[in-house]
C-alpha cells in the first residue's frame, strides 16, 4: 500500500497534496535508483572496516552528507527525504 506523501510544488505545480499518482511515481523512481546510493554508503562502511578510510564519526558524517547531496542533485524532487 502506498504511503501518503505531500506533493512537491517544484515537480508539478498545482498538484494537490497526497496525489496518489505523484506518490507512486516518486516511490517507483526512488525504489529503482536508491540501491546505487545505498551501495555507495555500504562501500564506505566496508572501506572503514578494511582500514582504507578513517574510523571517524566526522568523516562518516561528511561522506553521508556528500552522498545525500549527490542523491538530491541527481534525482531532484524524486530524492528520498531524510
Amino acid at each position: 500500500m502506498l504511503q501518503p506523501c505531500p506533493a512537491d510544488a517544484r515537480l508539478l505545480p498545482g498538484v494537490p497534496d497526497g496525489d496518489p499518482i505523484l506518490c507512486a511515481l516518486r516511490q517507483g523512481i526512488g525504489a529503482f535508483t536508491s540501491p546505487a546510493f545505498d551501495a555507495m554508503r555500504a562501500a564506505h562502511a566496508s572501506w572503514v572496516v578494511l582500514g582504507f578510510a578513517p574510523r571517524s564519526l566526522l568523516a562518516s558524517r561528511d561522506v553521508e552528507a556528500a552522498v545525500d547531496a549527490l542523491e538530491r542533485f541527481t534525482l531532484g524532487p524524486f530524492a528520498r527525504h531524510r
